[in-house]
């Protein structure tokens, strides 16, 4: 089991095009399982949401909770952006040259459809700092931004678990 095992998870890597973070932490996923789905979700963890996902396909894993974990690492990882940036979000615009520039379209975005764009950041490839950033500087009440961020979470979860479970139901036995 072992051996395919890793097998699977190096393809997900590779298909994914994982960081060398998320490439790790795929690694831990045998062995802290639903520890390392919620600290892959902390940062931006698809690749290991994927494997997962595969791994709850083979009944080697619960989805509902790989779901769960990923959900809530992900949701805390962006509601600890969106606190930081409270205090120091203007900050962090001006010394990044990448943020200075995407921040006045990103800023509008957010003015213009709130709710929208922290319920769809997390799938826009490199918005998802960036939101939990802008809603902070202008102002987003606390408590919205909590309940669309968990809310957002839960959508990102389920999504890439129930498409990457069906790539696990055709994996051969791992048992």
């Amino acid at each position: 089991m072992g051996l395919q095992l890793s097998k699977i998870l190096l393809t997900v890597a590779g298909f994914a095009d994982a960081s060398s973070t998320q490439a790790e932490l795929l690694r831990w996923l045998p062995k802290y399982g639903y520890f390392a789905i919620l600290l892959a979700a902390f940062w931006e963890g698809e690749a290991v949401l994927i494997a997962a996902g595969a791994l709850c396909g083979a009944g080697l894993l619960d989805w509902r909770l790989t779901i769960l974990a990923a959900a809530i690492g992900g949701s805390a990882g962006d509601q600890i952006y969106f606190y930081l940036a409270h205090d120091r979000g203007a900050r962090l615009v001006q010394k990044s040259k990448r943020l200075s520039r995407i921040y006045p379209k990103v800023q509008a975005f957010v003015l213009r459809h709130g709710t929208w764009a922290v319920l769809l950041s997390r799938f826009a490839a490199g918005l998802r700092i960036t939101i939990p950033l802008v809603c902070a500087t202008v102002r987003m009440p606390a408590k919205k931004y909590s309940v669309l961020n968990l809310l957002s979470g839960f959508a990102w979860a389920s999504a890439w678990v129930a498409v990457s479970y069906q790539f696990g139901t055709h994996l051969p036995p791992l048992r």
